[in-house]
């Protein structure tokens, strides 16, 4: 997948947030936390220990 439109983070506690096309441009783990970024800044931090998965989507 060169790029994704949709990004959807998925908690244990079944909540599921989700960015879309326009809303984020990267993001990145440090081995504690799911960070979302959009041209350079953090607009997202997840503490990974809550985290079931995160997904990459086309559409």
């Amino acid at each position: 997948m060169e790029h994704a439109d949709r990004i959807e983070i998925t908690f244990k506690s079944g909540e599921t947030i989700s960015y879309g096309k326009g809303e984020w441009d990267d993001y990145a783990y440090d081995g504690k936390a799911v960070i979302i970024k959009q041209k350079g800044a953090w607009i997202g931090i997840y503490n990974f220990t809550e985290v079931f998965c995160v997904e990459l989507k086309e559409h």
